[in-house]
């Protein structure tokens, strides 16, 4: 059964990460996982994206909205480029996600995260985010990955 997973990564690297969505809808590759990330910005009355920080108080509805999506998952996959480290989203979404799941997973809560670097960024700085919550990290191999999501939590 595939996993319900929330994919964190910095918005620069965009177009990689759109490239890791398509692997799944590739009958040659294994990857299988059901995405409940933003797939559009979250827009105000404006009409207009919110791009704020996730501290800002303006950011509210971006954030209730991930919330929404991350009570669906039951695992974070965070996406590594060169520059995720300093994503304030990407800290805000890894230790978010696993102040939700620890009801639920105890000590074993960081198993329902894992980090994979994007292909040609094997040197990119981890998230601090994931090194405190002793998250595994992977090296560019949606196989691995596809193992991990197959793999129960809480086991």
């Amino acid at each position: 059964m595939a996993a319900n997973v929330f994919v964190s990564y910095d918005h620069d690297d965009q177009k990689q990460v759109g490239g890791f969505r398509l692997l799944k809808n590739n009958p040659k590759h294994p990857l299988d996982f059901h995405d409940h990330s933003l797939k559009e910005p979250v827009t105000g009355r404006s009409g207009k994206s919110i791009k704020y920080p996730p501290s800002d108080p303006r950011s509210k509805p971006v954030r209730d909205e991930i919330l929404k999506k991350f009570d669906r998952c039951s695992k974070l996959v965070v996406l590594i480029g060169d520059g995720t480290h300093k994503s304030d989203w990407v800290e805000w979404e890894i230790n978010t996600f696993f102040k939700m799941k620890k009801e639920l997973s105890g000590e074993n809560t960081w198993k329902r995260i894992r980090g994979m670097t994007l292909k040609g960024s094997d040197q990119a700085t981890i998230p601090s985010a994931l090194l405190n919550q002793s998250t595994k990290v992977l090296a560019w191999d949606p196989e691995a990955l596809d193992k991990w999501l197959d793999q129960d939590p809480d086991a």
